[in-house]
């Protein structure tokens, strides 16, 4: 057998999972180098922990996830274009618990599931697709950051008892469509907005 040529080649594995922990409230100077220790790839700010792991088997993991959200309310993630957001909810600032959760659904290729992890409520949106076209109109170039804060005032229209984010959510995970926005609060109109379906 004889080599006629050979070429050199890099391929190149664009997977990546990257992870925003946000809080709406600056973190203090100690908090902040408690979260440092959590993660050799993790970038912290004032608000922000951001985090990307390169290939497709590398994560964070549950447990971990749950060590960040201890210090912040939001956690904004994205892998191979699927989105999910958790948003940590204090339970006695809820009108009523119950009423939140049972918008649950979890058999469907998104989900949105309730967590109760002591005094809080860990709301989970998983395995959704963005219209990035809508998300650029809605929140410009920082998708990640803008996404978390936006999920702030998800939060802040539930402890108000506005609960229309959570309407738009179910019927996403439960029918994979998204309903017609009129009439809903600003918040479940941009989550109108941006949810495409699967």
């Amino acid at each position: 057998m004889k080599i006629l040529s050979y070429r050199r080649q890099v391929v190149a594995d664009h997977s990546s999972t990257n992870y925003l922990f946000y809080s709406s409230k600056p973190l203090s100077k100690e908090v902040r180098a408690v979260v440092n220790t959590l993660s050799s790839h993790v970038e912290v700010g004032a608000h922000t922990a951001e985090i990307t792991y390169n290939g497709e088997s590398a994560d964070l993991g549950e447990n971990r996830r749950e060590k960040f959200l201890k210090h912040y309310e939001i956690e904004v993630r994205e892998s191979y274009d699927w989105w999910d957001i958790g948003i940590m909810l204090e339970k006695a600032r809820l009108p009523d618990v119950e009423l939140v959760t049972q918008y649950e659904v979890t058999e469907g290729e998104a989900t949105l599931a309730f967590e109760e992890i002591a005094d809080r409520l860990r709301l989970r949106l998983e395995g959704c697709q963005l219209d990035y076209g809508a998300c650029h109109d809605e929140f410009g170039e920082d998708l990640m950051t803008n996404l978390a804060e936006f999920a702030v005032d998800i939060r802040d229209e539930l402890y108000s008892g506005k609960i229309d984010a959570l309407k738009v959510a179910a019927t996403y995970c439960g029918e994979n469509k998204v309903l017609n926005s009129r009439g809903l609060s600003p918040a479940a109109q941009k989550l109108c907005a941006i949810l495409e379906p699967i």
